[in-house]
């Protein structure tokens, strides 16, 4: 039998390591980021109407029917596919061959796709029917049926499909996790140039009419700071997920 490497004590696997710092030192930046945009938000409703009406004319959204936004639109949709198949055959394939994808994490894979499955596909859906707030595009005042409600109040202003937060928002946020794949010296790099791309394709939505301005930052917040919670929790089981995935494809190690 193949016994795991050795972990001393409990100490949590590599979370100070450069991963482990890099994440942990956003933390209070995450947390006063989503506090104090929910603040201001709750504080200054109307802020919300003033960016929506920038973009309406009348009862409609032009930028809607830009062909350009929606292949950024449809795009962050497809990504998201593509994005967690892959992870989840990096995983096989370190299953099946541990020694020839070495290099490869997997825990770091299974922090990408629980990212995704615990925050856009089940708190951003949670938030969403429980609040239950119209988007923009369904009030009154843009040819809809419901009325403005404020963000992080409970509204029964729609039955499905609500606004708050943004779905895409979250998904676009959560594609950060990816930079944990990233060496640390690349990762600021990488940083620097998928930030303002995920910042434009979750602007997309508040261009559209989808959503309000405080659905999409409130998502970022979200989504940062269950990354950040996320990772912790990963990390200090990363030696033995990694070891149970590698002994998922080889059966019972000699």
């Amino acid at each position: 039998m193949r016994n795991p490497a050795p972990r001393p004590g409990n100490v949590p696997y590599r979370l100070h390591s450069v991963n482990g710092i890099w994440l942990s030192r956003w933390t209070t930046p995450a947390v006063s980021f989503l506090l104090v945009s929910s603040s201001i938000f709750i504080m200054f409703p109307t802020f919300d109407l003033a960016v929506t009406r920038f973009f309406a004319k009348g009862h409609s959204f032009p930028w809607s029917e830009n062909p350009v936004l929606l292949a950024v639109r449809d795009a962050n949709r497809r990504a998201l596919i593509y994005l967690l198949t892959l992870m989840i055959i990096m995983i096989v394939l370190y299953a099946v061959k541990p020694q020839r994808f070495k290099f490869f994490k997997p825990h770091q894979a299974f922090f990408v796709i629980l990212t995704f499955l615990v925050g856009p596909f089940l708190t951003v859906q949670f938030l969403k029917n429980f609040f239950a707030r119209a988007r923009p595009r369904g009030l009154v005042e843009f040819g809809g049926s419901a009325d403005f409600t404020p963000v992080w109040q409970y509204a029964a202003q729609c039955s499905r499909n609500c606004s708050f937060p943004s779905g895409e928002a979250a998904t676009a946020a959560a594609t950060l996790s990816v930079i944990i794949l990233i060496p640390g010296k690349w990762r600021p790099i990488a940083v620097a140039v998928i930030v303002p791309v995920l910042l434009f394709v979750s602007f997309n939505r508040v261009m559209f009419g989808a959503h309000f301005l405080s659905d999409v930052v409130i998502a970022w917040g979200l989504m940062c700071c269950l990354m950040i919670w996320l990772w912790r929790r990963i990390s200090q089981n990363a030696h033995n997920i990694d070891y149970l995935i590698e002994n998922l494809g080889c059966g019972a190690p000699k």
